[in-house]
């Protein structure tokens, strides 16, 4: 079922997702220096992203078994609290850790933090459409 809606929720979830690990979520500018927080400076926190990605992406191709598909998106609403928790938690401590430097201009979270947020009501509305799709194979059963 490559053409429901649900499908292009879950593709643009692993877009986003995969855009997640390689875009900054923190920034910082101090005497004349740049840096930035990626989602693969810590190994592990890159890693969630990636799998969150992946199983998005492995959802769409499970389309003729939809309860296998809810279960999974699911663990993936686990994996994504858990991501913009994650997300959040290191972002603001690494501007509260630069800031503590002393010598700022500037730091601030930028907007892919917040990802997680949209990637999980997508999934959820996804989650939607998969249960709706249950409901009409079961009530042409019932007519046959």
């Amino acid at each position: 079922m490559l053409q429901r809606v649900q499908t292009l929720y879950l593709l643009i979830v692993a877009g986003l997702m995969t855009a997640l690990c390689f875009t900054p979520m923190a920034t910082y500018a101090a005497d004349g220096t740049e840096g930035a927080f990626v989602a693969f400076d810590f190994w592990w926190i890159g890693a969630l992203f990636a799998l969150a990605a992946l199983l998005a992406f492995v959802v769409v191709w499970l389309y003729k078994n939809r309860m296998l598909q809810v279960r999974l998106l699911c663990a993936e609403m686990v994996l994504l609290v858990g991501a913009q928790i994650f997300s959040l938690w290191y972002a603001i401590g690494f501007t509260n850790n630069v800031k503590a430097l002393g010598e700022i201009t500037m730091t601030s979270i930028k907007t892919p933090t917040f990802f997680p947020v949209v990637c999980l009501i997508l999934v959820w509305l996804a989650i939607r459409g998969i249960l709706k799709d249950e409901r009409l194979v079961r009530s042409l059963d019932r007519i046959r």
